[in-house]
């Protein structure tokens, strides 16, 4: 049965050599070399997402019957830069996925990446990647530089997004280093251990998931009803929180209570965490309508991708929903 999956990266290694200082982590921050040697050395994850292994990615959606993959900017994203350094390469990169989506096009499809440092530029190319280049939405790689999206000067992003009826997948990026000083570092574990804690084994899930709460309680939702919005790795904590949020958080100003807005303007992945009892409480939190297929290759490649749906007493019309029927009715695919 095969699947359309998202949030499946990729690197362009120009890019990352053109963004040099950029790159270099603080020294105050989340050591990100740390980081990756401790996921190394438990999972065996190499980082091999360049757009020239491509070998590699086919061989990996043949074995998991994934047709499709909506590809976005991986690690070190261009999207974290500001200025005409950001625009220039977010458009290259843009540019270049386009090239490579145009040689495989019953492969791959693609999400822009967006400088959203720089919020007018930002909307422009958005505008281009959907108008010209035939993307299907965005990826926005962690929040703007010490902001949230929900400052009224990223509005514009949304708005355009909305008016051009694509959706935008809020992904998660090194917090920062007031952040990780502040609750994820300490002196009763390692650097690897609080790398690992403050990133992708609790810390920046979190920060997604107040990132996305922050957007509902702005009212944005409200202001762009018909906006659609992508979170992975089984809603960042939020869905375990709906009722909690309802009865407890005090937002008069918003139509609707926050989960309204979870469960109408939200689609959620698994982001490769194949997990039963997760998927148990996002189907009863959401619905099947607003659950998406993704393995977030290749930082995850799990093995069971190909059937893990088959595993969870779902009917044949809700597994072909989350592989492929709602991914092609939120893109709009023919």
């Amino acid at each position: 049965m095969n699947s359309i999956t998202f949030e499946e990266h990729f690197v362009l290694k120009e890019v990352q050599q053109q963004m040099g200082e950029a790159l270099k982590p603080s020294p105050n921050g989340v050591p990100l070399k740390a980081m990756l040697e401790a996921l190394e050395k438990e999972t065996g994850f190499t980082n091999e997402d360049e757009l020239s292994h491509h070998e590699q990615r086919i061989n990996f959606m043949n074995e998991q019957d994934v047709q499709m993959q909506v590809l976005s900017y991986g690690n070190g994203s261009p999207s974290l830069l500001s200025g005409d350094k950001a625009v220039e390469l977010c458009q290259y990169a843009n540019d270049r996925l386009k090239q490579y989506i145009d040689a495989y096009p019953n492969r791959f499809l693609g999400f822009a990446t967006l400088p959203i440092n720089e919020p007018e530029a930002a909307a422009t190319e958005l505008k281009r990647c959907i108008n010209e280049l035939d993307f299907k939405g965005a990826l926005i790689f962690g929040h703007p530089q010490g902001k949230f999206l929900d400052n009224p000067e990223f509005e514009v992003i949304f708005e355009t997004a909305e008016q051009l009826e694509v959706p935008i997948y809020l992904h998660p990026a090194p917090i920062s280093d007031d952040a990780y000083q502040a609750y994820y570092q300490s002196d009763n574990y390692s650097d690897a251990t609080a790398a690992t804690f403050a990133s992708f084994g609790y810390g920046w899930h979190i920060d997604v998931g107040i990132h996305a709460m922050r957007l509902v309680l702005s009212g944005l939702f409200d202001r762009h009803p018909n906006l659609s919005m992508i979170i992975g790795h089984w809603g960042e904590f939020t869905p375990f929180f709906y009722e909690r949020m309802d009865d407890i958080i005090h937002a008069p100003h918003l139509n609707n209570k926050p989960s309204y807005y979870f469960k109408n303007n939200f689609y959620i992945t698994p982001s490769g965490m194949l997990t039963k009892p997760q998927f148990d409480m996002v189907k009863n939190a959401v619905g099947i309508d607003h659950i998406l297929y993704a393995a977030d290759y290749p930082y995850v490649q799990p093995e069971n991708l190909g059937t893990f749906l088959n595993e969870l007493g779902l009917t044949a019309e809700e597994q072909d929903k989350i592989n492929y029927k709602n991914a092609e009715r939120l893109l709009k695919l023919k």
